[in-house]
């Protein structure tokens, strides 16, 4: 795909040097739709930055790429210079310009709105939520197993993380289907047309449930954001719809993603899936090791002035793509990036990224893969990727598997 010249693509920027140029896309790498992580790989053997013009979007003629996790930290720290805002750029899809909150407000301001967040995640918070939890993942392992097999990701990958977020939110869980299609229509849309009526859908959907709780405050994260106060003031209806766009975004497609590739890779690996029914006490380390190698963000950044960062000339206004699935993966980080072991020591990683915008939903997320691992692994006999059938993945915004086909006695 590198040497292809012939693909086409958006006109390159005037600043973009030749040789800094890559022709090349996550999603359409050769072998991405089976193993992302793998077909991805070459981008380990440099540059070490470089600009795609396959990155683009419907309002960025591409993007710069970084592939060294000193690179990606030292910019996650560096707020003024690669800036937050719009890196999602959902309410842009609707020609209005509020923010997800935190997310896509830079310091200072960010911390008021994660200070508001922050309690709400807290380790001892997110264990108060463990036998709920539990018993979610229990419910779906029951429901799949008399049938010797499942599509993963419909039965319990999708299902698991969607229903704790339904609760979380306050909101029906009637309604997961719905919000499921929206999710995938925002996040994974052909065309910026789907793009736009998902996010319009979502929306519409928050605002009314925010008028809701306005009108009667429950016990829940939207009722939280309705009655908290910030330098004295309620958040406005579109300050409190940013934070709940951005946790129905985080809650519904992340957690999915990771378990699907966790899943999977027992699947194709019974010795490891033996050694965590052997040694159950294995499995937060295991959480750790799966998370590190199967990160599955992308997060952007905006440059704001001209800079050149190690040798890459960025001009104000460029998209920079720090992608948190090469971390995992840099082996100037790690040693033997591509082997999953179980028993690693000191497993350090930005999957979660780093600096002020480190995901405040770290601790739920962890606590979700382990109840699902042990849940699982306690009720399913041996599990493998269905005969004849294969798993298939994608490497868009946020990597994920579509479909992940199991079979057990």
């Amino acid at each position: 795909m590198d040497d292809a010249s012939t693909i086409p693509h958006p006109p390159l920027p005037a600043h973009v040097p030749p040789h800094l140029v890559r022709l090349w896309n996550f999603d359409a790498a050769p072998g991405a739709h089976a193993d992302p992580y793998a077909a991805n790989r070459p981008l380990h053997d440099g540059p070490e930055i470089f600009f795609s013009p396959l990155m683009a979007t419907y309002r960025d003629p591409g993007a710069w790429v970084l592939t060294r996790t000193d690179h990606m930290r030292e910019m996650f720290q560096d707020t003024e210079t690669f800036s937050s805002r719009h890196i999602a750029g959902f309410s842009l899809l609707l020609g209005e310009d509020w923010p997800l909150l935190p997310l896509e407000k830079d310091p200072p301001d960010h911390g008021k709105y994660r200070m508001l967040l922050n309690p709400l995640f807290a380790p001892a918070k997110i264990a108060a939520l463990e036998a709920g939890i539990r018993e979610t993942a229990a419910d779906l392992v029951g429901r799949a197993l008399p049938n010797g097999g499942c599509d993963f990701e419909k039965a319990f990958g999708r299902p698991f993380p969607v229903t704790i977020f339904l609760r979380l939110m306050g909101l029906p869980l009637e309604h997961a289907d719905r919000f499921v299609q929206w999710e995938t229509g925002l996040l994974h849309g052909k065309s910026v047309d789907e793009s736009r009526a998902a996010a319009l859908a979502i929306k519409t959907y928050l605002m009314d449930v925010i008028a809701e709780r306005r009108r009667a405050p429950i016990d829940d994260l939207v009722s939280v954001a309705v009655t908290s106060r910030i330098d004295g003031q309620l958040l406005s209806d579109e300050e409190i719809l940013g934070v709940c766009y951005l946790l129905f975004v985080a809650g519904l497609d992340t957690i999915a993603a990771t378990l699907g590739f966790t899943f999977k890779h027992l699947a194709t690996h019974p010795q490891d899936q033996q050694l965590l029914r052997d040694e159950p006490d294995l499995i937060p380390n295991a959480v750790e090791e799966l998370i590190r190698s199967h990160a599955v963000v992308t997060s952007p950044r905006y440059v704001t002035r001209d800079v050149d960062f190690h040798g890459a000339p960025m001009k104000a206004g460029d998209r920079v793509l720090l992608p948190m699935q090469l971390s995992g993966r840099d082996p100037r980080e790690h040693e033997g990036p591509d082997r999953i072991d179980f028993r690693r020591q000191d497993i350090r990683h930005i999957s979660f990224a780093a600096g002020p915008h480190r995901c405040v939903g770290s601790h739920l997320a962890r606590r979700e893969i382990r109840i699902a691992l042990e849940e699982w692994l306690k009720r399913v006999p041996e599990f493998r990727i269905a005969p004849g059938e294969a798993a298939v993945t994608h490497a868009t915004s946020v990597w994920g598997v579509d479909y992940l086909p199991l079979s057990w006695a």
